[in-house]
């Protein structure tokens, strides 16, 4: 009873400042060598953004002369996909996170990258004691409990009862205000949302229309793609017959995007289509269906700059904490409630295909 008392009071201060939990596990790193893990995608449709994070990560370590004060510091890369055609792979994030967790010179991971993928390593970085950074992953859940999503609190990250992670980009709850801002300027009150199955695609649909039915918006369609191409002809159907006067698509970009997007397209010409920033995990639209009327919205972070910060925080963490691992957590907790505010910004397909960002700018709050 104690501890499930504990674990409330600690998801009411948000999980800072809690220290119950994880004694058993060695809070110093022998030696003046520690380890960062960090783990991306070496797969599939984040390859790209995945290869600069790394540049990132790499550059700002060389810039530090691979140290943080007098600690030594060495990077170890970890891929977080295999072959097959998925933005991350469970079971590869997890054994990452477990890599990390028996390495006693850990101190610090960097990850996860991609949509909600931090659900599956942070409990085990946590139990560990170690620091998490991601220059990605947006999942609302993580730090705070997502609107539409009452259940869905981040106690369950956090089996020590403190908290440990930390985001250099924008929340997808930034994202999801950011939609409603953009359907508000173009005057939609009829809202139809699309989401994948992913944990990603579901929190942020229930984020969205939440904060659309406050802003006096009816979400008047709710359809979720099971990543079967074969249901996209039923699914457009369906958005047609609800007649939205804007339709939000929800997910990570994949072999279905296009279809989807053309078949939107047919069944409500003219209608404008918004959608989050996993769509720009699409390498190229090619060629754009009805370009006009495609937005989305995305960081304005540069994934390189993004890779540069995460491991900035962690090596400035190390520096601050030194080979005592709780230290290195707190300093990197506080070092991220300082972070400059992240930037959204509004995504067009150029004239190749290509989703670019323009000039409008949404602050996170």
């Amino acid at each position: 009873m104690r501890r499930a008392a504990t674990l409330i009071s600690c998801a009411a201060l948000g999980l800072t400042g809690c220290l119950g939990g994880g004694d058993d596990e060695p809070e110093r790193i022998p030696g003046k060598v520690a380890t960062v893990y960090t783990s991306v995608p070496r797969h599939g449709v984040s390859v790209s953004d995945a290869e600069r994070v790394l540049a990132g990560e790499r550059r700002a370590l060389a810039q530090r002369h691979g140290r943080a004060g007098d600690i030594r510091v060495r990077l170890r890369e970890l891929p977080a996909t295999d072959d097959r055609d998925h933005p991350w792979d469970p079971g590869l994030v997890a054994a990452n996170a477990n890599r990390a967790a028996d390495d006693p010179t850990a101190v610090a991971y960097l990850g996860e990258l991609d949509y909600g993928a931090t659900a599956v390593s942070l409990p085990i970085t946590n139990k560990a004691g170690l620091l998490q950074v991601s220059p990605g992953d947006g999942l609302t859940s993580l730090v705070r409990r997502p609107p539409g999503r009452p259940r869905a609190g981040p106690e369950r990250y956090y089996p020590t009862g403190r908290r440990s992670f930390v985001r250099t980009g924008p929340s997808d709850l930034d994202e999801a205000r950011a939609l409603v801002k953009r359907l508000d300027a173009l005057g939609a009150t009829r809202i139809a949302v699309v989401f994948d199955r992913e944990i990603y695609g579901r929190e942020l649909a229930a984020q969205l229309t939440t904060l659309g039915r406050a802003e006096g918006m009816t979400p008047v369609a709710a359809e979720e793609y099971r990543g079967r191409i074969d249901d996209i002809p039923e699914i457009a159907r369906r958005l047609g017959e609800a007649a939205p006067d804007a339709v939000v698509i929800l997910g990570v970009a994949g072999r279905g995007t296009i279809p989807m997007l053309v078949s939107i397209g047919a069944r409500l010409p003219g209608v404008p289509v918004l959608a989050s920033s996993g769509i720009l995990a699409l390498p190229e639209l090619a060629p754009p269906p009805e370009p006009e009327r495609l937005e989305a919205v995305g960081p304005a972070l540069d994934p390189e700059r993004a890779g540069h910060e995460a491991m900035g925080l962690v090596l400035d963490a190390i520096e601050r904490g030194g080979r005592d691992r709780r230290r290195v957590i707190a300093a990197g907790v506080a070092l991220g409630r300082s972070l400059a505010k992240p930037r959204l910004v509004l995504y067009r397909p150029g004239s190749d295909g290509h989703l670019r960002r323009v000039a409008s700018r949404f602050s996170s709050r």
